[in-house]
């Protein structure tokens, strides 16, 4: 975060769609305009960060799949894992 981002007090809504926008949500909230949009990227933050997390996860489930058949059709006495061992070391990096 820039110097500026910390020390900024005030948003200026250059948009007059948004600005009108967040003037309804007041409104209809019989909150004020700051209350209400601080509110409303609450809920929006909220959400971006479980869809976040909710991706994370698949790609992690995804991965453990991906393992699982690998492991099925390599039997563990195979010559392939020798060659693994070889090619990483214990952190799973290459040599």
């Amino acid at each position: 975060m820039t110097l500026l981002e910390r020390t900024m007090g005030a948003l200026n809504i250059k948009d007059a769609d948004v600005a009108a926008k967040a003037r309804k949500l007041a409104e209809l909230t019989g909150k004020s305009i700051t209350q209400a949009v601080s509110e409303a990227l609450d809920r929006s933050l909220k959400n971006a960060e479980h869809q976040a997390k909710a991706s994370r996860e698949e790609r992690i489930n995804r991965s453990k799949e991906i393992v699982k058949r690998f492991q099925k059709k390599v039997p563990p006495d195979s010559p392939v894992w020798k060659r693994l061992e070889d090619m990483y070391d214990e952190n799973g990096l290459p040599k």
